[in-house]
């Protein structure tokens, strides 16, 4: 609602009986701090599906001797439980969800590194509670899984120099165990909705 709007809402002579409706919220992962963005969308009072990016993005030194580089893309879908599952209360309290992510990296160190993809995907445990007085949420939670990748290793012979692929050394790695965790902050995008009536 804007200002403008709430400003004449106020002049009028209605009573008005309201609720705050969470609709898609946008989130960040505080582990990996300006590295991720999210969004989450409800689907009624106890659903919801959201979608994640990640990208711990150090880039290479101009030597070519260390670099970190990750690339992430991923989904879920949760469901939320508890009794008291009003409209208010979306995206709050406790759920279990189940999600799976996608992505490529670069891992390099003292000139010999990695190249490849993966895939993932699990299930977790999520809480989250209303913080600043509702205006944010902060959502914990802790996941298991099982993770796939398949790379490419390489090495820089000479610093500054590029990177040469051996490729009859190939790597899978394949694990089952813990794959998430979070601490996020939310922002809630909100709505005000209610039934008006003139007073008499």
């Amino acid at each position: 609602m804007t200002w403008g709007l709430a400003g004449l809402l106020a002049l009028l002579p209605l009573s008005v009986s309201a609720q705050i409706i969470n609709r898609p919220s946008l989130r960040a992962n505080a582990l990996l701090p300006l590295m991720n963005i999210g969004a989450e969308q409800p689907l009624g009072n106890r659903w919801s599906i959201g979608a994640d990016v990640y990208w711990p993005w150090i880039f290479r030194a101009s030597n070519h001797k260390n670099c970190f580089q990750a690339f992430g893309a991923g989904l879920e879908g949760r469901y939320w439980l508890g009794k008291n599952r009003q409209p208010e209360r979306r995206l709050l309290g406790h759920s279990i969800g189940a999600f799976a992510m996608t992505g490529y990296y670069d891992w390099e160190r003292n000139y010999s590194g990695y190249q490849g993809d993966f895939i993932l995907g699990g299930i977790d445990y999520l809480y989250a509670k209303p913080i600043f007085k509702g205006k944010m949420h902060l959502e914990l939670s802790i996941g298991v899984g099982y993770f796939y990748s398949k790379s490419t290793h390489y090495n820089v012979f000479e610093e500054g120099g590029k990177g040469y692929r051996d490729r009859d050394y190939r790597k899978k790695v394949g694990y089952f165990g813990p794959l998430k965790a979070t601490v996020a902050l939310v922002l809630p995008l909100q709505v005000l909705l209610g039934k008006t009536k003139k007073e008499q």
